[in-house]
């Protein structure tokens, strides 16, 4: 279940990096807000599965 979310952040922070381009109201900011979501969906995963794996021993 969580794939589909990371791959909703993941596509939708591409979406806005392309569109940003065309966007006539405020681009560098739909720019950062997709670079942003791109590197969360990136990080997520990472976090979650560190925080499963428990503390060092």
């Amino acid at each position: 279940m969580l794939f589909f979310g990371y791959a909703v952040l993941f596509l939708g922070g591409m979406y806005l990096v392309g569109s940003s381009f065309a966007s006539p109201v405020l681009p560098a900011l739909v720019f950062v807000a997709g670079v942003l979501c791109i590197s969360a969906a990136l990080a997520l995963p990472m976090v979650a599965q560190r925080a499963e794996s428990g503390p060092p021993n």
